[in-house]
């Protein structure tokens, strides 16, 4: 891990620059994958001041903590910062396990356990009332749905609307072709 203490208006001694680097060192046992680590110490008035950042691939945890003391500046970020890690990888985790096979055991001492389809657990009707797409986007944004199926007025076909990652939204249609 490449690791950047920098001081803002505060001299760094090797006393407080250890310490730093111990705590840091710590948040990569709790998460091996961080490349690069850097913390900027500074001081304003009365008020000492430690931020973080560490990249990792595909993630970066970020935080920032003032308090009185430089050493307890330093605790308390990257508690903030061992707390993101910890939820990011509950995160993980959790993602892991919704896409394992649902997998179920039979009561009974000596019988293997019996794999299962995915079941459907709710089924949604809609009158398909026909409207324009741009009628559609509104009407999910109405309900809160990330998507919305219609029929659309100018085509006479089902049509789907839905909610981006990027907040934007997008539109399915057959294709004629």
């Amino acid at each position: 891990m490449k690791m950047t203490i920098t001081g803002r208006h505060l001299e760094l001694d090797d006393s407080v620059r250890s310490y730093a680097e111990k705590k840091m060192r710590k948040a990569e046992t709790y998460f091996d994958r961080i490349m690069e680590a850097q913390m900027i110490l500074s001081a304003e008035k009365h008020r000492r001041i430690a931020e973080v950042t560490l990249n990792a691939k595909r993630v970066t945890f970020h935080a920032q903590e003032e308090t009185e003391n430089i050493y307890a500046s330093i605790d308390g970020v990257m508690e903030k910062v061992d707390t993101q890690i910890r939820r990011h990888k509950e995160k993980v985790k959790d993602r892991k396990h919704q896409h394992k096979e649902v997998v179920s055991s039979v009561e009974q001492p000596g019988m293997p356990a019996l794999e299962t389809e995915p079941r459907i657990i709710k089924v949604n009707k809609f009158a398909p009332k026909p409207i324009t797409a741009q009628e559609a986007v509104t009407q999910m944004m109405l309900s809160g749905d990330d998507f919305l199926m219609f029929s659309n007025s100018q085509t006479d076909q089902i049509n789907v609307v839905y909610r981006r990652k990027d907040g934007n939204y997008g539109w399915i249609e057959p294709d004629e072709g």
